[in-house]
């Protein structure tokens, strides 16, 4: 255990001692704290264990038996009903906060749980990745902001989903390179999985953002003033 910094004599009175010997103990917790705190290990972490899991239930069940999509996420924390709970267009802000949170795990997942042989493969597939997540981040801001008109935000959208079908894609081409049952298969069977998802996800989003657009060009309603 280490050691605390030493205390100053109380009978000193010398309180800017005191305060001084408050700062150092309070440095040191705040970088014990951030130590400890590792968020990109956590999701990760979270993510292997649905690796594992999946790897199991492959062994039991032949994954012809099951639709590609179920079968790699059914043991997920992730649930199916959790994405069809966004699927109304009033939900425009839930859509594309899930979209940047699981653009934001992917990237985590990949950097952390992907082989050092995989990274000049996995690196270029993630700028693609990055970028759709800068586009997600201005489009919600821009948004909440009313800082942008309906072919500023369709652009921003059209930009991102882009960005994540040519990610799928650069996944989809490595796929069959990688040996069959491995946990870099496993890893990358299991990110295609989410980009699914995430691809529907961003089609309800754009219906939401015409939609959203279609209501604020409505003309304001002016209750009549004319009584019988």
């Amino acid at each position: 255990m280490s050691k605390a910094a030493p205390r100053p004599e109380n009978h000193t009175g010398d309180e800017a001692a005191f305060d001084a010997w408050l700062a150092t103990v309070d440095n040191t917790l705040h970088d014990k704290i951030e130590a400890a705190s590792d968020i990109d290990a956590g999701c990760a972490q979270i993510f292997a264990s649905s690796v594992t899991a999946e790897t199991a239930s492959t062994v039991e069940v032949e994954p012809e038996q099951w639709d590609h999509l179920e079968a790699v996420l059914r043991d997920a924390a992730d649930s199916i009903a959790h994405w069809l709970a966004l699927a109304a267009p009033h939900n425009l802000s839930h859509q594309l906060n899930k979209a940047i949170s699981t653009t934001r795990t992917m990237t985590v997942v990949g950097r952390a749980l992907l082989p050092e042989s995989m990274r000049a493969h996995w690196g270029l597939a993630a700028d693609f990745l990055a970028e759709s997540y800068l586009h997600l981040t201005h489009l919600k801001s821009g948004l909440v902001h009313h800082a942008l008109d309906r072919q500023e935000a369709l652009s921003l959208h059209t930009r991102a989903r882009s960005g994540i079908a040519t990610f799928q894609a650069a996944l989809q081409h490595v796929l069959p390179t990688l040996p069959a049952g491995s946990k870099p298969h496993h890893v990358i069977e299991r990110l295609l999985a989410t980009v699914e998802m995430l691809l529907l996800l961003l089609d309800w989003s754009r219906d939401s953002i015409v939609r959203l657009f279609d209501e604020r060009d409505l003309p304001a309603q002016i209750p009549s003033t004319n009584h019988r």
